[in-house]
């Protein structure tokens, strides 16, 4: 305990008190009318006073303190107390939440102090005490090579230095620590380390993102400092040939002023593309518009788009419309097959002319807009039928990305699946852990026609309904669990299905068999555990000829 003490007492060897001797000012007037009561007592009869001897601490009138006793002579004992250090102990478990490695040193390399992270980087028992012991105790390295003692050495902090070592108990590390001497009136009183690992630094970028996510969502319009995004093409969670792939793509032409067009069925995350390319487009210090075309209709949709002006029709106002507000920025047209042929027509015109008129005004305006639009359908095929106005096409798909579905990527499942999991921990009693094979059995044996979206619905019940830690195939609605396919007999039900279900026709007989044709290859690959050799004998084909359909259609053997 400290030298550095409140007050003192003297006892005989029965613990008689023999007198009080007391340093420290504040304590003298609040206890010197009860020195008279406490002078010739037993220490277990002093008045309001609890001791616990076995953690050598008392309590007097609800403040705590802490003891050591010493034995003077040998008649006489003495007893140092000192008041409970709150503030050290508050600091200490501060520094504890903290996920970097934290280390104190005295001036000679004395350990005075390791949090949590650094314990646990050496893989010290959390429990144990290490104070007094010396750094050469535990890191197995030179002292001219270590970062804390030659910062201590030549007074100068030392940062972000990258450290190969060896703990005494024989684990290899690999870390990057900044060092800080600390020297007061020139003399030095000892060091602190800073130390972080590849896996500390992972995390703490995820809890930077979060935070980041969590203070875009709460500023006010007025202080936020983005353009009308969230997402950058890192938020896009898959590692599959295919996804990756499209990313490729993206960020190669995101750079280029040109207008790109996203294909991909509802939920496969069309937008956070739009976002991402934003981010790495010129325009990302300008805004981003996203217009959903199916979300107007269409007596509203033109007036929305263009603005208005006042008394063009009963009601209206002199109001802005959302692509003058993207002018210099990009406007993000989601589902555009969902827009009229009329409203087409206009919107080309306004993309040709680089100016457009408000409703109900003469007076035109300048624009400067990229567009980036959506399809949930093939956009080539509905430019074909008619459905989407092929000059328009021809404008907005300069480049096509095509975003693959959930079914064709069942690879990434898992990293989707422990993404939003992480994401939405505070809905778990108990941190989720582990997932049971037959959940990830399941989630694999559905054609998600909902892409990611229903991916993330269902594991918002599932996460809700866990227990203990782990997901249950159980943990699933119920609705979902009726859908259990036989695995086995998937090529068979597909077949079947086709049959019940009337074609596309206005698509073409290519795309139609094309897709069939990648849905039974793809479930008897994932049928036989992604193994090409059994997936080409239960397809009756050769190794070679299942391989090139591999290639063809991205699966990742």
């Amino acid at each position: 305990m400290s030298i550095f003490v409140d007050f003192v007492i003297l006892t005989d060897k029965s613990s008689v008190v023999k007198g009080v001797q007391w340093n420290n000012e504040s304590m003298v007037s609040q206890l010197s009318e009860d020195f008279a009561l406490w002078d010739g007592k037993l220490l277990a009869q002093i008045p309001e006073v609890i001791w616990d001897f076995s953690a050598n601490s008392m309590c007097w009138r609800g403040i705590y303190f802490q003891f050591e006793q010493i034995s003077l002579t040998p008649a006489l004992d003495v007893i140092l107390i000192r008041r409970e250090n709150v503030r050290e102990q508050l600091m200490e478990v501060a520094l504890d939440t903290i996920t970097t490695g934290i280390q104190l040193y005295d001036a000679d390399s004395t350990i005075l102090f390791l949090n949590r992270a650094s314990k646990q980087l050496v893989d010290i028992p959390i429990e144990e005490n290490v104070e007094g012991q010396t750094l050469m105790g535990i890191y197995m390295v030179s002292p001219d090579y270590s970062s804390t003692m030659t910062a201590m050495r030549i007074r100068t902090p030392i940062h972000r230095r990258f450290d190969t070592y060896q703990t005494t108990t024989g684990k290899d590390m690999m870390t990057v620590t900044s060092a800080f001497p600390v020297i007061k009136e020139g003399r030095l009183l000892g060091g602190v380390a800073l130390e972080r690992s590849l896996k500390i630094t992972q995390h703490q970028l995820h809890e930077l993102q979060q935070i980041q996510q969590t203070m875009t969502r709460h500023l006010p319009a007025a202080q936020s400092t983005d353009k009308g995004t969230r997402y950058t093409l890192r938020d896009v969670i898959g590692s599959s040939p295919q996804l990756l792939s499209a990313i490729d793509l993206a960020a190669k032409m995101a750079p280029k002023e040109i207008n790109i067009l996203l294909q991909g069925e509802t939920g496969t995350g069309k937008e956070i593309f739009a976002q991402g390319i934003h981010a790495l487009s010129s325009r990302r210090n300008e805004k981003f518009v996203a217009v959903n075309c199916a979300a107007f209709p269409e007596s509203l949709i033109e007036g929305m788009l263009f603005g208005t002006v006042k008394g063009a029709f009963t009601g209206s106002t002199d109001k802005v419309g959302l692509i003058e507000e993207a002018n210099h920025g990009t406007l993000f047209l989601d589902e555009l097959n969902s827009m009229s042929l009329g409203m087409q027509a206009k919107l080309l015109r306004v993309l040709q002319e680089k100016n457009l008129q408000r409703v109900g005004s003469t007076k035109y305006i300048s624009v400067d807009v990229r567009v980036i639009s959506s399809c949930n359908e093939d956009a080539f095929a509905l430019s074909e039928n008619g459905q989407l106005r092929k000059d328009l096409f021809y404008r907005l798909a300069s480049v096509i990305v095509e975003i693959p579905p959930l079914r064709d990527r069942m690879e990434d499942m898992e990293e989707l699946t422990w993404y939003y999991i992480r994401q939405h921990e505070d809905m778990c009693a108990q941190p989720i852990t582990q997932a049971e094979p037959t959940f990830w059995q399941r989630l694999q044996q559905h054609n998600w026609p909902g892409n990611v979206r229903e991916l993330f619905h269902i594991l918002h019940y599932a996460v809700s309904d866990s227990e203990e830690g782990i997901l249950r195939e159980e943990n699933l609605p119920t609705y979902f669990r009726r859908l259990k396919r036989n695995p086995a007999q998937m090529p068979r039900l597909a077949a079947t299905a086709a049959a019940a279900t009337k074609p596309d026709f206005q698509r073409g007989l290519t795309p139609l068999v094309q897709e069939y044709e990648r849905y039974i290859l793809r479930e008897a690959y994932l049928t036989c555990g992604k193994n090409a050799t059994k997936a080409a004998a239960l397809l009756k084909i050769s190794r070679q000829n299942f391989q090139y359909y591999v290639k063809k259609y991205g699966f990742n053997e």
